[in-house]
């Protein structure tokens, strides 16, 4: 009779397999339903239109600049727009930069500069730069003329000290306007075609490209200077400041 021989199986902890299993299980339940936070436009704010061909501003933001159009917005119209942030102060040693980084609007000259805070803002409204130029689809594929080329005399750095001020656009094509401010309450007072639309600039954090990490006290602004809401007549970058909330509440 043959023999037979008792085999002693490997032991396997069981208990410990089942737990780790539940763990993980229950983890990756809560991942799946975790709730997805979205962030939705407010009723009040101007709805973006695509210019008429022309990089659309929603395509720029996220292509170029690795942002959402609406998250990253920091100054946003939650109820109305008078009281949205438009003034900046210097947020560090040396000067402000203020340049244009694409030019997309009318191809006649385009002006920017800054001014101070006044019932009248052309009161104080300086200009540092000018540009005759309009950039095109293919420029931003290929990296051509980027920024924009800037007219002599122009420059695009300045001092505004320590108090509160605004920056501000304009384009010849409207040669009896002083332009677009970065404070509505500003585009209402001085521009009469405006006033009833004074939300003439979105602002946003600036990446860099190249890195693509946020620049410290950097804001990315698409302007608007007439009444399509393309938001990106001009985009410029502003450097070494910070957006201080508006002190004035929306009463007249």
């Amino acid at each position: 009779m043959t023999s037979l021989r008792r085999i002693r199986l490997p032991r396997f902890n069981c208990s410990i397999q089942v737990t780790r299993f539940a763990q993980e299980a229950a983890v990756l339940i809560m991942v799946l339903t975790l709730p997805v936070q979205v962030h939705a436009q407010t009723a009040k704010q101007p709805k973006v239109a695509p210019g008429p061909n022309e990089p659309d501003w929603v395509k720029l933001l996220e292509e170029e600049y690795g942002l959402d159009p609406v998250a990253d917005l920091a100054n946003p119209v939650q109820t109305d727009p008078r009281d949205v942030p438009g003034l900046f102060v210097k947020a560090g040693k040396g000067p402000v930069v203020y340049r244009p980084l694409i030019a997309l609007g009318l191809e006649t000259p385009s002006h920017g500069g800054y001014y101070l805070p006044h019932p009248d803002p052309t009161h104080a409204q300086i200009k540092i730069w000018s540009y005759q130029f309009k950039n095109t689809a293919h420029d931003l594929k290929t990296r051509m003329n980027l920024p924009p080329p800037l007219m002599e005399g122009s420059k695009v750095e300045f001092d505004p000290g320590d108090q509160p001020f605004g920056v501000w656009v304009s384009n010849a094509g409207f040669a009896d306007e002083p332009g677009v401010f970065s404070e509505p309450r500003a585009v209402e007072a001085a521009n009469p075609r405006l006033a009833h639309q004074p939300y003439k600039v979105m602002i946003y954090p600036y990446r860099d490209k190249t890195t693509g990490k946020f620049v410290p006290n950097a804001y990315l602004l698409g302007w608007e200077y007439s009444t399509n809401d393309d938001f990106q007549d001009v985009v410029c970058v502003l450097e070494n400041v910070r957006l201080v909330k508006p002190q004035r509440n929306s009463s007249p």
